[in-house]
């Protein structure tokens, strides 16, 4: 059994002193020494770097040992037997001594800027518990590898729980490879669960991320060596063992404080379970946890007022902002041929138009932006730039940006004065004017 942790009341916003990365090894020999001096040739190295040795079976101890001798901060824990990389992690986790924690595989490589960007955030965020970044996926080479990002802003940026439930989407999913967290967060959440196995990480990092909001770092933080016969890929194929997981999961966030569990069904966070979450809960409904109905339907693709859209994330208060508004601008059919533009050709600009076209609303017109380019069309729809409609009547703009809202508005005030306008985040920047 792992240890569980409980009862911590420490005040949890902290100056951050000093970071622990801990890395378990299993018959990593050939990679491992690679990925343990990248993590201390760092621009700011960590303050110590625990290597969990699981039972190698290959020359990993010998490796280890060596580097032992050479490296001050490394330390070193060997065990007699292979226990699996979780219980290695929590072995780390109480053999560290720093503030904050980053966990890491032994066959990968650390970008030179990881552990300065991390002691940034937190730096500059002391308030959160959690921060992550980007992470690059690869097989054989680095430079062949392809980078995941959640992209939630372009600058370093920190999210209040409330306002990360409004950007979660199907299948966000925190990169635990990518994710630094505070010690006493993570033991407050009681660790790691054997119960949750591959989805250990998920459960921990995604419940001090509801409670407590999260930073996100838009930079690559870690690589990871993708292998198909990796713990989590090969278990995630026995149905079996899954079912037993998502049982566990959804039991435990059931049992979960009222906030922190209600964060969780508001979210949808549990869609990364897609498929065999639906299955397990036609199968086994009357033995699960009393209203983890909740949990799962507001995971799951649904009808929503009879749209065929999920009710969370961008899509759910999108979705909801036009069902809010539909009477109001019904104005829009008594015109003949109306003029609707869509402010702005980002991510929300496409999930409007997909909702816009399942709730069956007035053909949309042309998507204008600040600076034109030499793209002239957006999905099919027009592009002109805002500066350039002087001599088109618009009958409605739609504002199609979450972080600038208020400088698009700023600018239809100043062009456009009188022309209606529809806006899903600051809601007091929409303006209908009623027509004859």
């Amino acid at each position: 059994m792992l240890p569980n942790f409980r009862g911590i009341k420490e005040n949890f916003v902290t100056t951050v002193k000093t970071i622990s990365v801990i890395i378990p090894n299993f018959n990593h020999g050939n990679l491992v020494e690679k990925s343990i001096r990248s993590t201390f040739e760092q621009s700011s190295p960590p303050d110590e770097v625990i290597v969990i040795d699981d039972g190698s079976t290959d020359d990993s101890v010998k490796r280890l040992k060596k580097l032992a001798k050479e490296i001050p901060n490394l330390k070193l824990y060997l065990c007699k037997e292979n226990r699996g990389a979780l219980v290695a992690g929590m072995i780390g986790v109480r053999e560290s001594k720093g503030d904050i924690l980053f966990f890491r595989a032994a066959d990968d490589i650390l970008p030179y800027e990881s552990i300065k960007l991390g002691r940034e955030a937190f730096q500059k965020y002391p308030e959160s518990q959690i921060a992550f970044g980007e992470i690059l996926f690869f097989r054989d080479k680095i430079t062949n590898g392809t980078v995941e990002s959640l992209a939630l802003s372009n600058e370093t940026s920190f999210f209040s729980p409330k306002s990360l439930i409004e950007l979660w989407k199907p299948d966000f999913n925190l990169p635990e490879p990518a994710c630094f967290v505070k010690k006493r967060a993570l033991l407050e959440q009681g660790g790691l669960f054997e119960e949750a196995k591959w989805y250990s990480g998920w459960l921990c990092f995604t419940s001090i991320a509801l409670k407590y909001g999260i930073t996100f770092i838009p930079k690559v933080l870690n690589t990871f060596r993708l292998d198909a016969n990796s713990y989590g890929t090969a278990n995630l194929r026995n149905k079996s063992t899954q079912k037993k997981v998502l049982r566990f999961l959804i039991n435990r966030v059931m049992n979960l404080e009222k906030d922190l569990k209600d964060k969780f069904i508001d979210s949808g966070a549990f869609s990364i379970f897609g498929e065999p979450l639906k299955n397990l809960l036609n199968e086994e409904k009357r033995t699960l946890p009393k209203n983890s109905n909740l949990l799962i339907n507001n995971a799951l693709p649904r009808e929503y007022l009879g749209t065929g859209l999920p009710q969370y994330g961008i899509a759910g208060v999108i979705v909801r902002r036009l069902l809010e508004l539909r009477q109001k601008i019904d104005f829009i059919k008594r015109i003949n041929d109306p003029k609707i533009a869509i402010y702005g050709a980002g991510t929300q600009t496409l999930i409007i138009l997909e909702i816009w076209k399942r709730l069956r609303l007035p053909k949309l017109s042309l998507v204008t932006v600040s600076e034109t380019n030499a793209v002239n069309t957006f999905h099919n729809l027009p592009i002109v730039g805002i500066n350039s409609l002087e001599e088109r009547e618009i009958d409605l703009f739609i504002l199609s940006s979450k972080s600038f809202e208020l400088e698009m508005a700023s600018k239809l005030d100043d062009l456009y004065p009188s022309t209606n306008r529809i806006s899903f985040w600051v809601k007091e920047l929409t303006r209908i004017i009623e027509q004859p």
